[in-house]
């Protein structure tokens, strides 16, 4: 039924049979790559592990860029955007315009609660989203440039091809699609040197790809903001504690609360494009946040385009 969907992809992880796929877009990345007009990876913060213990954020661009992309962006400089701009939402919306704030970074999820809850649609953060943030800033440094979004997500397919705001990704690829090409290009992690690291993002940040790491990282932005605010939060994983959390929301148990609904059980790195079990995916998730060079996301680099990218 799709106007009951919102493209979460779990039906693909539940049937049995493997008769349900989304829409592929490996051969119009590749056509992309071959052509002369720079291709750049967005890479969602949930790949770390994904690839097996020899895919070390280290060697992800060096991997990338043997399959042909000109680099990789760390999506999670995105996250940090997005939790800078929640809470500045939050401060200023909270509850004098609005009873709470529901994030807006799963797709699936947002679809989901303004489909159902129509009356607390303009709850949910119009923030843009990491992916969105992401593409916005590689456009600002590369116009000409193309972007394919890698990550956990069969909803950020329909996110990046919706009209109503422009994503300026031009392609989405799965994590599991993405071993494909790996494969087929004889990439081998375990030969490939360490590259330049990924340094760009924050702990935080990054962890938006589990569950409760998106309140958390909105929760540190207000505190800078506010430090003698206390802000209270409920976090939902899985579409029908999803619905849960909305149905309590709307008869007011969560007023003044900052909400996060991620529609994967566990986070984004439990997502349907996923190839590791959740457990390992968290404990490599968790590594590499300790590996940030600092740990929340109001102090980025990037803060101060912000305001340029929303436009």
């Amino acid at each position: 039924d799709y106007s009951k969907c919102t493209s979460c992809g779990q039906c693909m992880v539940s049937c049995p049979f493997g008769a349900i796929s989304d829409k592929s877009q490996i051969f119009q990345t590749i056509q992309a790559v071959k052509s002369n007009t720079p291709v750049y990876v967005a890479l969602a913060p949930a790949f770390v592990g994904q690839f097996g213990p020899e895919g070390v954020p280290e060697r992800m661009r060096k991997a990338f860029q043997r399959l042909g992309f000109a680099d990789v962006y760390e999506v999670a400089i995105g996250a940090d955007l997005c939790a800078v701009q929640e809470a500045e939402d939050f401060v200023k919306e909270v509850p004098e315009k609005l009873p709470f704030m529901a994030t807006s970074c799963c797709p699936a999820w947002s679809v989901m609660a303004k489909k159902m809850f129509p009356k607390q649609a303009d709850c949910i953060s119009m923030a843009l989203t990491p992916m969105v943030l992401t593409a916005r800033l590689i456009k600002q440094e590369e116009p000409e440039c193309k972007i394919v979004f890698v990550g956990p997500c069969a909803a950020k397919k329909l996110e990046a091809s919706r009209k109503s705001i422009r994503s300026y990704v031009d392609f989405v690829l799965t994590f599991e699609e993405v071993a494909g090409m790996f494969e087929a290009k004889g990439v081998d992690f375990d030969s490939l040197p360490d590259g330049e690291p990924l340094v760009r993002a924050c702990a935080d940040g990054r962890g938006f790809a589990a569950s409760g790491g998106v309140a958390a990282a909105v929760v540190n932005a207000i505190h800078r903001l506010d430090p003698e605010r206390t802000v209270k939060t409920a976090s939902a994983d899985g579409l029908a504690n999803c619905k849960k959390m909305m149905q309590l929301a709307k008869m007011g148990k969560y007023d003044g609360y900052l909400l996060e609904g991620m529609a994967c059980p566990g986070g984004c790195i439990a997502g349907a494009g996923t190839i590791q079990p959740l457990k390992t995916s968290a404990s490599a998730l968790q590594k590499m946040q300790k590996e940030a060079v600092f740990q929340e996301c109001s102090d980025t680099e990037f803060g101060d385009k912000l305001s340029s990218l929303e436009e």
